[in-house]
């Protein structure tokens, strides 16, 4: 036998009504109880990423790259702004330009602080975009988009924990090895 239970929460009311079992409704009931303090300290968080036929373009580290390029005029001054490696910074574009098959930047030739990089109008429409989806997400439910902490971790070397492990001993003499 099932009954509609009405309970009361901050859930919308066309959500709040659920068809259960009696034994289910006290089960909920139960667990309704425990939910505010099992969840005091959590927080939603959320990732914004472009695709292209399921390839994935660019995302939220991207999304900070490009603004650092606009701000900087370089790829250097942005990979330093999010505490990215210049090598990792660079392969991220070349994998995101390879994805949708056009230049994001172009160089800006010259010497001293004229040279550096510029983004393309394609540049632009992906940084808007992405702009534009991070914005709506983080006025739906409150800034949950990665901390710059998080971003900067995705462009560091990590070392193995094999390596770790494995005690550092010279490699003796290149002439004696077999």
């Amino acid at each position: 036998m099932s009954r509609a239970v009405r309970t009361r929460s901050t859930i919308p009311s066309r959500m709040s009504t659920v068809t259960t079992s009696p034994r289910a409704s006290r089960s909920i009931r139960a667990r309704a109880s425990l939910t505010p303090a099992s969840l005091r300290g959590t927080v939603i968080k959320t990732k914004v990423w472009m695709e292209r036929e399921g390839r994935f373009v660019i995302g939220d580290g991207g999304l900070k790259l490009l603004l650092g390029v606009l701000e900087h005029g370089s790829l250097l001054g942005a990979a330093k702004e999010i505490g990215w490696s210049y090598r990792h910074a660079w392969g991220y574009l070349k994998q995101a330009e390879a994805a949708l098959g056009t230049p994001l930047t172009i160089p800006r030739p010259g010497k001293g602080a004229s040279r550096g990089m510029a983004l393309t109008e394609m540049g632009r429409l992906v940084l808007e975009q992405l702009v534009a989806a991070r914005n709506r997400i983080d006025d739906a439910v409150g800034p949950s988009g990665p901390t710059s902490k998080d971003i900067a971790a995705r462009g560091r070397r990590h070392r193995s924990r094999a390596a770790d492990d494995q005690p550092r001993t010279p490699r003796g003499d290149w002439r004696t090895r077999r």
